[in-house]
């Protein structure tokens, strides 16, 4: 009888130690969506942005309103950071006080991703199953380093075509110009009386387009390719635009600050700008009567994309916790208040449906997400973009004689 009993007591063990088992591997497995919501320890996260228009802090707010209806052990506290933004955020990474997770542009994301500050995400991907195919490809590898992912995008920008419908009307114009030679045809027709056909920023961040657009690149595996043969027919072409054609002109030209403002002042009947343009004419110009197109092709499709991420400081003492928040902020549910507010594009290519069907008439950003380039240079990229901005600069002020030769000093530039 003994005996029976011990072999009962010992099988009752073994059960209860098998169901215990279970029970833990189930509450731990990889992918679980939410294995931290069983905590009642209070933790307060730091989240921070850059100073910016009240409407995107507004996205924010009610972002982590919703987090914190799912995540009520988890209080987030905005930090803005006002001035310059990336020399703060390097001085709080120094000093150990960075927030949990915080803005990062893609141009000086990879400063960041080289030098160890930041905590890769690969895992908390896998763990909670974030579906990364679902971000637009190009704005993912902008976050990308050595393989690791240390970033999930939040949000971008394209660039399109803005046209004056009024100014098209009177020189006969129906429909946006969709090649580069129609481009300068229909600027010409609508040049006159002091307005110029489009408003041409002296940057690399609007004529970039044209170069891949012409099959160029400036930056490859690695290094700067200021000086290809397509890159200098690409920047030929829009500067003579400029000083052949004189069709366009620079803002500063037209005796403003940007190209919103010479488009909105009725200055030029087209400008290449992104979706903060919207904005901006509803407040500057509310009665202006604007359509939005893809950009002018050359050999091929291509804008540019601005995408900004959320990144996980390697110091945060709640890596686990921030992490749902980064992921909240960038998923789905997250991104439907980017969505609503319509000021930037949901990163996601699963929300890109609902913000053309929102937005119908904005349909030229979403449509040409799938071919724009991220504005991302390795690690000189501070130093390409000011190389190339000079180059285009040179070429306007008449200080070398052609694109090829402003191209090539500022290769070599970036060479020594």
């Amino acid at each position: 009888m003994k005996r029976k009993l011990l072999c009962l007591t010992l099988i009752s063990i073994l059960i209860l130690s098998l169901v215990a088992g279970c029970s833990s591997k189930s509450q731990n497995t990889v992918g679980d969506a939410q294995p931290q919501e069983q905590k009642t320890e209070k933790v307060t996260l730091k989240l921070g942005i850059w100073s910016s228009s009240p409407a995107e802090k507004k996205i924010v707010e009610d972002q982590i309103a919703a987090f914190k209806e799912k995540y009520p052990n988890i209080d987030v506290q905005i930090e803005t950071i006002v001035g310059d933004y990336m020399q703060q955020m390097q001085t709080r990474i120094a000093s150990k006080t960075a927030p949990d997770i915080f803005y990062l542009d893609s141009m000086p994301a990879p400063q960041l991703m080289s030098s160890g500050v930041l905590e890769p995400l690969d895992e908390y991907i896998q763990k909670y199953n974030v579906d990364i195919e679902d971000f637009e490809p190009a704005l993912l590898e902008a976050f990308k380093w050595e393989g690791k992912i240390y970033g999930l995008p939040k949000d971008f920008n394209t660039l399109v075509l803005f046209y004056n419908k009024d100014m098209f009307e009177k020189a006969g114009l129906s429909e946006p110009p969709k090649t580069w030679e129609e481009l300068r045809e229909y600027a010409k027709k609508l040049t006159k009386d002091n307005v110029k056909g489009i408003v041409l920023n002296n940057e690399l961040a609007r004529y970039q387009a044209f170069v891949n657009q012409n099959g160029g690149s400036v930056f490859k595996d690695g290094k700067p390719t200021l000086d290809l043969p397509e890159n200098i027919e690409a920047l030929q072409f829009y500067t003579d635009l400029i000083l052949k054609d004189k069709v366009a002109d620079t803002p500063q030209n037209l005796g403003v600050g940007w190209n919103g403002d010479a488009f909105a002042e009725g200055k030029a009947a087209m400008a290449i700008e992104g979706g903060w343009m919207i904005p901006f004419l509803k407040e500057k110009a509310p009665d202006l009567k604007y359509g939005m197109a893809e950009l002018p092709a050359g050999k091929q499709k291509a804008t540019m994309a601005f995408t900004v991420a959320y990144v996980l400081s390697k110091d945060s003492k709640h890596k686990e916790e921030a992490f749902q928040l980064l992921n909240f902020l960038t998923s789905q549910e997250g991104q439907k208040y980017v969505v609503e507010s319509g000021l930037a594009l949901p990163s996601r290519k699963s929300m890109m449906a609902k913000f053309k069907k929102t937005y119908p008439e904005r349909a030229p950003f979403v449509d040409s997400a799938s071919y724009a380039v991220p504005f991302q240079y390795g690690l000189i990229g501070q130093k390409l973009v000011d190389e190339a901005n000079k180059a285009c600069e040179a070429v306007i002020m008449k200080q070398v004689k052609s694109a090829k030769e402003a191209l090539e000093n500022a290769q070599k530039a970036l060479q020594q």
